[in-house]
């Protein structure tokens, strides 16, 4: 038995390897790895790197002949899940080569390896390429980096043969570009690389047959071993042992004839990935974290982080410190002395007086293309008289980018957008076309924002409920608070999404009031105001039988769909949540709060911001850890919220009563032991079948698994909704497992933003 305590397996010859849990430094979680005796830092396998322990309780073991490993919760895994044992008695086995064996004990047959499920390493004997072709069950042996050198998670280079012309090898980046960097003449292996001597230095074949393509490759005499390894950076790194004692040569991998290589990335930083230098030392006062490791990988590390803005090594250049803080911030408070900080971009080296005037002079410019337009604002105002008493002013077309400029300034706009009010009719409006509402008639209709008209309040600021003096009808005025958390950007952006956007299950926006300092959103007033209003309250959950909450379920997957795929616009939302889902009167729902959505292209897959947004317990672990978002993101959030539809509780409240999982932890320990229907609100149980709630449950964790790539798009799930019929795929383990942040707000955020590489702006949850 193996355990995180101390105790590892050895090679039972020479001893070059040994086998136990070893910890990520970055993120903290635990994994199963081999590395080299003579340096523990070089890791050349990783067991579980899609299922990390998130503690130092781990154990390894063999139990009815298989390779399981667990933590404190004690839930089981299969470390042989590709090829589970029948036998029960079996051996495992580290040997001198590297390879992790596990063997029946009578007969010998190896019934799984490590060489057949490689990470990044590269070692001798193992294969690269095909095996079993001829088979049902043909395996392909790839190596694919590790994310950074200090998180062995899958990163964004993978070296591997040619699927089609068996003869190269290629390695893949991320976006996949790919390169050949290496082919095989018929009597040797050719890397794009090699020069006179480096192909001394190990010897590689090649074996094509029937049944099986595939590289191998040995070193020569004089080195102890000799191995490569594909490293995060996309540079294909060669290690040598002699006599105990490691060396690396690290070879950039670019085309000689073009001079292009594969590392050249496409920078998706503001201010660019290279540094510039500036004498002195990083203040204390700001965000900085440590980490152990050298000043190469201290560079690696912000690098491929946008939101860190600078690095320094310390004097032993053991330790590394990042920068997360304001570029400007740190130029002022940069603390004299000896040692050298790297600032992403280009660095104001003479800082203070330079900035201070550039300051300035943006300040001044700023203020008179203020002043400007609202003077003539305002001389338009008098010669309009009482006209904007109206119910509806105007029109605000989306195409002009002037409506931009006015949500936080009075802009020229105004001069050409008002119009009469019987150009329109309310709720009826041209395509792109957008009523302007003045202010004093929102004072009417809500009674000056009385308290007893306020619905709730959201990031965005309070909530009233209103009614049109002239039409009779009755709104939800959204109000922007000056201290909101959201601001112009996000008012901006729900303007110019949804009222493009036409669909049954979308809240539809009728107007919008920018007035003196006022930005104010004037939608449908949906009287049984959010899901979460009913589902997570013990009374008000009475009210949703099965067939209800199925409708729910059906209507917020149409909705996303039409977003998704339908819509002019393709829109991903970024902040999907219960609260965010309105009921009409006749409990239909309603997707709402689009300030935080973005648009796609029609050829866009995947986006990355450097300022995360929106809610704990909603956000997909791509997007929350790496600032990555797609429709996969919008998917997981739906999961999750299928899943509190099903329970009547909350995943970010959700406890164990040993704090260990939250809802989706207990969802699948549930799921996996059959016992799914004791997740279903109790409320339900004379309204639904087991059949159809495992269905709904199985749907849900389909949803919320930890890869984006695994989880459905929306029309499979719409699909698979409407066809009872179809069966479900398996799910795998869902992300964010274990409940490792406080529902209370503040340590929440101080808590994710230790694991997150990017700016946080969480969403609280509000009654409506």
């Amino acid at each position: 038995m193996i355990s995180t305590s101390g105790f590892f397996w050895k090679a039972k010859a020479g001893r070059i390897f040994e086998l136990g849990f070893f910890s990520d430094d970055f993120s903290g979680n635990y994994y199963i790895g081999i590395w080299f005796k003579a340096d523990k830092n070089k890791v050349v396998w990783v067991g579980n790197r899609e299922i990390p322990i998130s503690d130092s309780s781990g154990i390894l073991q063999i139990r009815s002949g298989n390779l399981v490993f667990m933590d404190r919760r004690q839930v089981p895994w299969l470390l042989n899940s590709e090829n589970v044992a029948t036998a029960i008695n079996t051996t495992a086995t580290l040997l001198d080569s590297g390879n992790f064996v596990l063997k029946e004990e009578y007969t010998g047959t190896v019934l799984w390896q490590s060489f057949d499920n490689p990470t990044d390493t590269y070692l001798p004997g193992m294969k690269l390429g095909w095996s079993a072709l001829n088979t049902n069950q043909p395996s392909f042996h790839l190596f694919v980096s590790w994310v950074s050198p200090q998180s062995p998670t899958r990163g964004l280079f993978t070296l591997t043969m040619d699927r089609i012309n068996f003869t190269k090898i290629q390695v893949w980046r991320g976006d996949k570009v790919r390169m050949d960097i290496g082919f095989w003449d018929g009597h040797n292996l050719r890397f794009i690389f090699d020069n006179s001597t480096s192909g001394n230095d190990y010897n590689f074949s090649h074996h094509s047959t029937a049944d099986e393509a595939y590289f191998n490759f040995s070193g020569n005499k004089n080195y102890d071993i000799v191995w490569f390894v594909m490293a995060s950076t996309g540079k294909l790194d060669q290690y040598f042992m002699v006599d105990g004692k490691i060396s690396s040569v690290s070879h950039a991998l670019c085309e000689n004839s073009t001079g292009r290589c594969l590392t050249s990335l496409p920078s998706m930083c503001e201010d660019g990935e290279s540094f510039s230098q500036v004498k002195g030392s990083l203040p204390s006062m700001f965000n900085i974290g440590a980490i152990n490791t050298g000043p190469s990988g201290c560079e690696t590390l912000c690098e491929s982080n946008c939101s860190c803005t600078a690095f320094a090594s310390l004097q032993n250049d053991k330790e590394c410190q990042l920068y997360y803080g304001s570029k400007q911030d740190l130029l002022k408070t940069i603390v004299k002395g000896p040692g050298i900080i790297y600032i992403r971009g280009t660095a104001a080296t003479n800082g203070g007086k330079k900035w201070k005037l550039g300051l300035a002079l943006t300040v001044s410019l700023a203020t008179l293309l203020v002043l400007i337009p609202f003077s003539l604002c305002c001389y338009l105002r008098w010669r309009k008289g009482h006209k904007e008493d109206s119910v509806t002013e105007g029109i605000i077309n989306l195409d002009q980018e002037s409506l931009f400029q006015r949500a936080t300034n009075v802009s020229p706009v105004q001069q050409n957008a008002v119009r009469g009010a019987s150009n329109i009719e309310l709720g009826r409006q041209k395509d792109q076309d957008l009523p302007l509402f003045s202010i004093s008639t929102i004072q009417t209709a809500t009674n000056y924002f009385a308290e007893s008209n306020k619905l709730g309040e959201g990031g965005f600021g309070p909530v009233y409920k209103g009614k049109l003096l002239v039409e009779g009808q009755e709104i939800a005025v959204k109000r922007l608070s000056k201290i909101s958390r959201q601001g112009s950007g996000e008012f901006k952006n729900e303007v110019s999404v949804i009222c493009k956007l036409q669909h049954r299950n979308l809240v539809r926006l009728l107007g919008c009031c920018i007035e003196a300092e006022e930005s104010i959103l004037i939608y449908e007033y949906m009287p049984n105001k959010s899901l979460d209003f009913f589902i997570f309250d013990s009374t008000k959950r009475l009210l949703l039988d099965w067939g209800k909450r199925v409708n729910i379920v059906e209507g917020i997957a149409q909705g996303l769909l039409y977003l998704h795929k339908y819509s002019r616009l393709r829109i991903i939302h970024r902040d999907l949540k219960s609260s965010n889902i309105l009921l009409d009167s006749d409990m239909n729902p309603k997707i709402s709060d689009f300030g935080m959505a973005r648009i796609f292209g029609d050829n866009d897959t995947r986006g990355k911001t450097n300022r995360v947004v929106g809610t704990f317990g909603y956000m997909s672990p791509e997007y929350a850890m790496d600032g990555l978002f797609s429709e996969k993101s919008d998917v997981f959030s739906f999961g999750v919220i299928v899943l509190e539809i099903i329970t009547g509780k909350k995943n970010i409240a959700f406890f164990e009563a040993d704090h260990s999982l939250n809802l989706l932890g207990k969802a699948w320990t549930l799921w996996k032991e059959g016992n799914g229907m004791e997740l279903m609100d109790s409320t339900l149980r004379a309204s639904c079948s087991s059949s159809e709630v495992m269905r709904y449950i199985q749907m849900g964790l389909l949803c919320v698994q930890e890869r984006s790539i695994d989880r459905p798009n929306m029309s499979d799930v719409v699909s698979l909704l409407s066809n009872q019929s179809f069966a479900l795929p398996f799910p795998k383990e869902p992300a964010f497992l274990c409940q490792q942040i406080s529902t209370d707000a503040d340590s929440s955020s101080s808590r994710q933003r230790r694991y997150s590489q990017n700016d946080l702006t969480i969403s609280q949850v509000h009654g409506r």
